[in-house]
């Protein structure tokens, strides 16, 4: 499947589901999001069937109990991915959503130092996150 893919252009690739060869996606440099991990093989009724269209991502639990809202993705709209998950910048919002990530990185840099000279977290978050 990541063959397939990358043939097909893409740099990547998010399951709202469960995938599996974890180990072939990396030794490929081919980043895969998925919701969890399964030893089972995908189904025949797992392909993708349609590109560059809005999709809707739907929770599988409730937002009342932990989900997420559903989330509807545009094409174009950004899509980034870590260790700790994946989130969905709409176009419309890339300016803000950089000045609020180059703001919470130097926050972050500055709990950080105050932290490693010996202030208490609390005492650093007060001073640079306000709370």
């Amino acid at each position: 499947m990541t063959a397939g893919a990358q043939s097909c252009g893409a740099v990547g690739v998010i399951i709202s589901g469960r995938c599996r060869d974890v180990a072939e996606h990396r030794s490929a440099r081919f980043p895969v999001f998925a919701r969890g991990t399964s030893t089972l093989g995908q189904s025949p009724f797992t392909r993708p069937s349609q590109v560059g269209v809005p999709l809707i991502l739907k929770p599988h639990v409730a937002p009342e109990v932990g989900g997420f809202p559903a989330v509807t993705v545009q094409p174009g709209d950004w899509m980034v991915g870590d260790e700790d998950g994946v989130v969905c910048v709409p176009r419309d919002l890339e300016p803000q959503v950089i000045e609020l990530a180059i703001s919470g990185k130097r926050t972050d840099e500055l709990c950080l130092s105050d932290i490693r000279a010996g202030r208490g977290i609390q005492t650093a978050f007060a001073a640079h996150r306000g709370s």
